[in-house]
């Protein structure tokens, strides 16, 4: 009797934690290179980065040597300085570059919006790229939009011009 009561009891608690871990919403915490934290968790229609409310977001994987991802910085800084408003982006640097070389890097190419060293937050990277249906390696430069909702409406892996990124702006927007 008791081995009967002691396998009912060790099944409903793995039972109960299994319902736990299956009810469990990703979290994450993202430093930038000026110690903002922004969090972010995940919704079943994308992500809520409860800093950005209201706000449309544009989260950029880039790399530091990449050359698209460098031709995109002019356009996201005055795409920043155009819409202080309506939209946050979040630049997350994804070829593991140094901390504090991420923050010279932002700094001497006078980046206006938030970077994220992503050599601290290879967690969170990883989560993307797996959404994303990208199981090896990322391309760069790879963005997220996500509308001022928080739904996340599309992945774009390559290069964008400065009109492309104010109509996507727009759109996320509306």
């Amino acid at each position: 009797m008791k081995k009967i009561i002691f396998t009912l009891a060790l099944t409903l608690i793995t039972t109960l934690s299994t319902l736990h871990a299956e009810e469990t919403t990703p979290t994450f915490t993202l430093t930038t290179i000026n110690n903002k934290t922004i969090n972010i968790t995940e919704t079943k229609k994308g992500l809520d980065l409860k800093e950005f409310k209201g706000k449309a977001v544009l989260i950029a994987l880039f790399g530091h040597r990449c050359p698209p991802c460098l031709k995109e910085i002019p356009a996201l800084i005055k795409l920043t300085n155009n819409h202080k408003d309506d939209l946050a982006i979040v630049a997350i640097e994804a070829q593991n570059y140094p901390s504090d070389a991420v923050k010279v890097f932002a700094n001497k190419h006078k980046i206006n919006y938030n970077v994220v060293p992503g050599i601290n937050h290879n967690d969170f990277i990883s989560y993307l790229a797996k959404r994303a249906g990208y199981s090896t390696s990322i391309p760069l430069p790879l963005l997220i939009s996500i509308d001022k909702y928080g739904e996340v409406q599309d992945v774009q892996a390559g290069e964008l011009r400065e009109d492309e990124f104010e109509f996507l702006v727009k759109d996320l927007n509306e």
